[in-house]
């Protein structure tokens, strides 16, 4: 008796274990386009990031609100070289498809760069070549994500996002002609693990 009662309870307790918390952690390769190449003259990069799924308040839309950190290390051009390392604060809308397991996202995001240079510029005004491609990456930038999901199991994910943000422009202040707007753009193949 009492294992048939045991028994119950255990299919019982299914549908709550299959529940996620709504908390996620997520790491992704990064693969940039030609607007990222232009920032750090190279196309690869890696993210990690942590997420938390919830409903739009007062709605049933469900939203994933994400913090991430991107490393995005330069290649040497010209003696110059430039790195990146990017924080993000995202918020994804969350679309269901008519593909079981397949949903679309939707979002915007804030970015804040930080850059490390190395090497010497040329002090001709206009070798363009021999500048970094900005001067500096100060303040929050604005961004765009979309992408696919894939739920594999309740706990495992991957996922295909498209971003872009802003970075840099070129500033009338600085006396070096540099590549001028720098709004890097690249795909992220990642996994999530779903808590």
């Amino acid at each position: 008796m009492n294992s048939i009662r045991t028994t119950l309870f255990a299919l019982l307790a299914l549908p709550l274990a299959a529940q996620t918390s709504g908390f996620s952690v997520g790491g992704a390769l990064i693969q940039g386009l030609d607007a990222y190449k232009k920032a750090v003259n190279a196309t690869t990069g890696f993210n990690l990031n942590a997420a938390y799924d919830t409903k739009v308040y007062k709605t049933d839309a469900p939203v994933r609100l994400q913090l991430a950190v991107g490393l995005m290390p330069g290649k040497e051009s010209f003696g110059l070289k430039t790195s990146l390392t990017h924080f993000q604060l995202g918020a994804d809308l969350l679309l269901d498809t008519s593909v079981t397991g397949l949903r679309g996202l939707a979002g915007l995001s804030l970015n804040s760069y930080s850059a490390q240079f190395s090497g010497t510029e040329s002090t001709d005004a206009g070798d363009v070549d021999h500048h970094f491609p900005f001067k500096d990456v100060k303040g929050i930038k604005f961004g765009l994500r979309l992408g696919l999901e894939y739920a594999f199991t309740p706990s495992l994910s991957g996922e295909l996002v498209f971003q872009q943000t802003e970075l840099a422009g070129q500033s009338i202040s600085d006396p070096l002609v540099r590549v001028g707007g720098v709004n890097p753009a690249w795909l992220q193949f990642g996994v999530r693990y779903h808590f």
